[in-house]
């Protein structure tokens, strides 16, 4: 009977679908949902963890319309191998510690994963753990978990990140095509390397845009998410830990994050903000256009009495109700960029907890209620947390 059941799905995928499968697609076909939009979605097997396979597998998922690959347990070794992923396919594995993805190529190396969303599809990463490799001190170089470009509601949660170089994970979208939003969470992000080698770079999350935009209004940021103005980058970082970072989320290009609920600590190298919005990305181009951080624990380098929570060089925003401990400057104000309109504007700071340092550092000796405010923005309201991404089901 439920053979019966699965042949006329997949006859009635055919007919929408209109085409015929291969014997590839049929022997990696597991089964097909029903979701409530009346959308039929294939489940495709992996045959294995190994870029060839979950290559394969995706490009099957894809040639349906879109789908969710199921990577199993087990190691897969990539060789500066990129995995590409079309919006509407779903790579997901079988939890971290069991579904492992392990570069064998030394820095630099190629993105392991590669999520093209411009189809205006979405897609999910879930339960996979990406392991780099760096083996000497010279880090600043190519090396990329998962990168997303151009991606409409993507997810990436409760993956596991160690050793990337360059980032863990990348977001980039490009104004005025498109928009770029989505979700980052329940993930663990570190680079062990660093305490065997040293070294200055690997950042955790990267958000930025691709082209010189600016938009100056930041009301039309703050709280937002769907209504958040097009061809520029948003992305919810909530519920991740964070580890031995250069920054363990920075920003550029006029690109907007939200980082709430997260544990950073341990930055590497010790005095460099965990939190950070550049300030520029050459010298007339914008940095991040902002931020917004609350109920984040971030925890400083032990020993070390110059660590740092937030580097703020351009842009604005909100940050409140953070806890901070063994932090000696809590909020950084810098000014990179000569262009006024990039510079530090529009910046609420207020309840942050410290159990040591000053919370402000004006390094860029900004005017106080005039470039930044030490009290609440009254006509804030942040969007619902947790983010709805995270709530959906996945069939």
């Amino acid at each position: 009977m439920q053979i019966k059941k699965f042949c006329v799905l997949l006859l009635v995928l055919a007919i929408f679908a209109g085409m015929s499968f291969s014997p590839t697609f049929s022997s990696l076909m597991n089964s097909v949902v029903l979701r409530s939009s009346g959308q039929i979605i294939p489940y495709v097997n992996a045959r294995s963890c190994s870029p060839t396979d979950i290559q394969v597998a995706v490009n099957v998922a894809s040639a349906a319309g879109g789908g969710t690959v199921n990577v199993p347990s087990g190691v897969g070794y990539f060789n500066d191998d990129t995995v590409t992923i079309p919006g509407g396919v779903n790579i997901i594995g079988a939890g971290i510690g069991n579904t492992i993805l392990h570069q064998t190529k030394a820095a630099p190396f190629n993105k392991m994963f590669y999520i093209d969303g411009s189809n205006g599809k979405r897609t999910r990463i879930s339960g996979i753990q990406f392991e780099g490799n760096v083996t000497s001190s010279s880090d600043d170089v190519y090396g990329t978990g998962v990168s997303f470009y151009a991606a409409i509601d993507f997810r990436i949660d409760h993956c596991k990140f160690t050793d990337f170089p360059n980032m863990a994970i990348g977001v980039s979208g490009n104004y005025p095509v498109g928009t770029t939003r989505g979700v980052i969470d329940h993930n663990d992000i570190d680079n062990p390397y660093k305490d065997i080698y040293g070294g200055n770079w690997a950042y955790g999350v990267i958000v930025s845009g691709l082209a010189y935009a600016w938009h100056d209004n930041i009301n039309d940021f703050l709280g937002k998410y769907e209504t958040a103005p097009a061809g520029f980058p948003i992305v919810y970082i909530e519920d991740n830990n964070f580890s031995r970072c250069r920054h363990a989320i920075a920003s550029n290009q006029g690109a907007w994050y939200v980082a709430r609920y997260n544990t950073i600590r341990e930055e590497r190298p010790p005095n460099f903000g965990s939190i950070d919005v550049h300030g520029s990305a050459g010298a007339t181009a914008p940095g991040g256009r902002g931020l917004e951080a609350y109920n984040n624990t971030i925890i400083g380098s032990v020993g070390y009495e110059n660590a740092q929570a937030f580097w703020i060089r351009g842009g604005g925003g909100v940050i409140y109700d953070n806890t901070m401990q063994n932090i000696w400057k809590g909020v950084g104000l810098y000014r990179d960029s000569q262009i006024p309109a990039y510079q530090v504007k529009d910046l609420y700071i207020w309840d942050n907890t410290m159990d040591r340092g000053t919370l402000i550092d004006n390094y860029a000796g900004y005017t106080e209620n005039v470039d930044y405010f030490l009290f609440a923005n009254s006509g804030y309201t942040p969007y619902p947390y947790p983010h709805p991404l995270t709530l959906e089901a996945t069939s």
